[in-house]
This record gives structure tokens, sequence and C-alpha cells, in this order.
């Protein structure tokens, strides 16, 4: 998965996706996403392609995200056991650094 800098995207339970074209600053992925903390995820090592998910969407009872469920089983292989909750950020690290 490749991500331009400079640029990152939100990913919605309800399946919708939105590019953001700006660098992205953890202020900026709480409130694009709708949470206090967050997890991340390094889907894409080659790329330097992080998810980065609500810590407590599911405690939450925030629904799942199918589309961000999919892309961990993508990266991490079918027996991936969990599903993500909640709205997730998908951001290039280099954008942090």
């Amino acid at each position: 998965m490749e991500l331009k800098r400079g640029e990152w995207k939100i990913i919605r339970v309800d399946g919708t996706e939105a590019t953001v074209q700006s660098k992205p600053t953890l202020q900026a992925v709480y409130e694009a996403i709708g949470c206090e903390n967050i997890d991340t995820v390094t889907l894409d090592h080659k790329n330097q392609v992080v998810m980065m998910v609500d810590d407590v969407g599911m405690i939450d009872g925030k629904p799942v995200n199918k589309k961000a469920t999919a892309l961990m089983k993508e990266a991490f292989g079918r027996g991936y056991p969990n599903a993500i909750h909640g709205d997730v950020a998908i951001v290039n690290d280099e954008d942090f650094a």
C-alpha cells in the first residue's frame, strides 16, 4: 500500500473514505476518527504506512470497520483474529518525523 507524504486517509465504519491533503497531527487524527487515544499498526513496512485505530473502540461499542479489518487481515494474514472497531486513519509514518 502506498500513500503520498503530506496526505492521509480516513476510513469510516460505513465504508466511506476521505483523503486529507495535509500532514497529519495527532490532534487532527483524534478529531477525524473521534477518539482520545490511539493504537498504531504498521500495514506496510516498505512504504511506512501505518493505521491509527481508536484504542478503546471495541470497549466503547463502536461498530466494526470492515474495510480496516480487511486491511489488517491482508497485512497479517487471514488468521488475524480481531476486528477493528471505529473509524481509522491511514498515514505515512514519515510525516511524523
